[in-house]
C-alpha cells in the first residue's frame, strides 16, 4: 500500500493540524512499516526536510507557490497528486478539502467545524475555500475522519452527514511529552521569567478567546502580584486589537513567545503553574493533552470537545467568563490537594491518547477502503 499525506501544515511553524500530520505519519511508520508513505509539500520558498523520526517516509517536495496550488486543487481539482508521487492507493488530506487524485482513494480529516458556524471569525484559505467548498468535499471523499465524537455530531448537525460515513479517530498528543526536571530554572535562563506563570499555547486568534484570558489574568493578578502570563505561539485574527486594549500594568506581566519546538514546549509546560485553555470551541485540545503528560494542571472552558477529551482531569469554567477563569486559577494556586488530584488524573488521561493508537485506527480505515 502506498499512502500520501499532505504535509504542508507541518512545513513551517507547527500548528495543531501540523502536529496531527507529523504524529500520524510517525505512528504509521512505527506501527505499519510494511506500507509505503509519502509526505507531500509544496512551496515556492520553503523546502521540505523531514525530521529524523520520519526517516522511512519519502519526501515529495513540489516547488509550486502554495496559493496557486490551493486554487488549482480547490477550484479546479487539478493536477492529481499522482503527478508528483506516481501511483498511489490513498491520498489523505488533513484538511476538509480533497487532494485531487486519479485512482487513489481519498480521505479527509476534519478537526472541527467552528469556521462553518462562525465564518466571520476566520480568514485566509479557511474563509475563502473551506467555508464554501467543504460541503462538496465531504460528499466526494471516500472517507471522512473526525478527531472526536463532538466533531462527528457537528458534521451531522451542520452538513447532514450520516454518522456511519464519519470515522472517529482521536488524536495522540502524549508521546514526546513528559515532566522536565528543573524546568523553572531553564525557563528563567531562556526567557528571564523567574516567577510563577500561567501558560497559554496556540495561535492568538478569535476562537481562542484571548480577551477572556487577559481579563481573567488581570483579575487574579490583583491577588497574586507575582503571577505572570506566558503566551506561546503566533498572533492571529483580532489579536492586535485585543492587545492594544490591555492596560500597561497587565501587559507588563505578559510574556509573548514565538513558536517553540516540542522539547522546549515540554519544558514550558513543566515549569508552568497551569495551562489555560479559554477557547470558544475546540475539536480536540492537543495542548491540554501535552500539558497533562508533563504533569501540568489544566484549566479549560467547557467548549466543544474539551469535556469529551479531558473528562474530570481539568478544572472547568464557563465559556467567556473572566471571573470564573480567575476564580479557577486562584483555586489551583491555593489548593494543593486539588492541584495534585488534577496532575494524577491528567497523567492518566493523557496516556489514553497516543499517535500509535491514532495510526492503527487510521490504517484500518485505509484497509477498509480496499487499498
Amino acid at each position: 500500500m502506498h499512502v500520501c499525506i499532505d504535509y504542508r501544515p507541518a512545513l513551517r511553524e507547527g500548528t495543531g493540524v501540523g502536529t496531527y500530520v507529523h504524529g500520524l505519519l510517525a505512528g504509521l511508520g512505527r506501527c505499519h512499516p510494511e506500507a509505503d508513505y509519502s509526505a507531500f509539500s509544496a512551496s515556492w520558498r520553503d523546502r521540505l526536510a523531514l525530521p529524523h523520526d520520519l526517516a522511512g517516509v519519502r519526501a515529495v517536495d513540489a516547488k509550486v507557490p502554495v496559493r496557486l496550488l490551493d486554487r488549482l486543487w480547490h477550484r479546479g481539482h487539478w493536477p492529481p497528486i499522482e503527478h508528483w508521487t506516481g501511483p498511489l492507493d490513498i491520498a489523505h488530506s488533513p484538511s476538509p478539502l480533497l487532494i485531487p487524485a486519479r485512482l487513489a482513494r481519498t480521505v479527509i480529516t476534519i478537526h472541527d467545524c467552528y469556521f462553518l458556524r462562525e465564518p466571520e471569525a476566520v480568514s485566509g484559505v479557511v474563509r475563502r475555500d473551506y467555508v464554501p467548498l467543504m460541503r462538496q468535499a465531504t460528499r466526494d471523499a471516500d472517507a471522512i475522519v473526525a478527531v472526536s465524537e463532538t466533531t462527528r455530531v457537528e458534521l451531522q448537525e451542520l452538513l447532514g452527514i450520516p454518522a456511519e460515513r464519519v470515522h472517529v479517530t482521536y488524536n495522540g498528543g502524549s508521546e514526546g511529552f513528559s515532566h522536565v526536571a528543573g524546568a523553572r530554572d531553564q525557563v528563567a535562563s531562556w526567557l528571564g521569567i523567574d516567577r510563577p506563570y500561567v501558560l497559554f499555547v496556540g495561535r492568538r486568534e478569535l476562537r481562542k478567546d484571548m480577551p477572556t484570558l487577559l481579563r481573567g489574568f488581570a483579575e487574579v493578578g490583583e491577588r497574586f502580584t507575582d503571577l505572570q502570563l506566558v503566551l506561546v505561539g503566533p498572533g492571529g485574527d483580532g489579536w492586535a486589537e485585543t492587545w492594544s486594549a490591555v492596560p500597561p500594568a497587565v501587559a507588563g506581566r505578559v510574556h509573548i513567545v514565538e513558536h517553540q519546538p516540542a522539547e522546549r514546549l515540554a519544558t514550558l509546560y513543566s515549569g508552568a503553574q497551569m495551562l489555560a485553555l479559554p477557547s470558544l470551541w475546540e475539536g480536540f485540545g492537543l495542548t491540554a493533552i501535552e500539558a497533562m503528560a508533563c504533569d501540568t494542571p489544566v484549566i479549560a472552558a467547557r467548549a466543544g470537545a474539551l469535556p469529551e477529551i479531558l473528562g474530570d482531569a481539568a478544572e472547568w469554567f464557563e465559556v467567556g467568563s473572566a471571573e470564573a477563569l480567575a476564580n479557577g486559577i486562584a483555586r489551583l494556586l491555593e489548593d494543593t490537594a486539588r492541584r495534585e488530584e488534577l496532575i494524577v488524573h491528567g497523567r492518566d488521561q493523557a496516556a489514553r491518547y497516543t499517535w500509535d493508537h491514532t495510526a492503527r485506527l487510521t490504517y484500518e480505515l485505509y484497509k477498509k477502503l480496499g487499498a
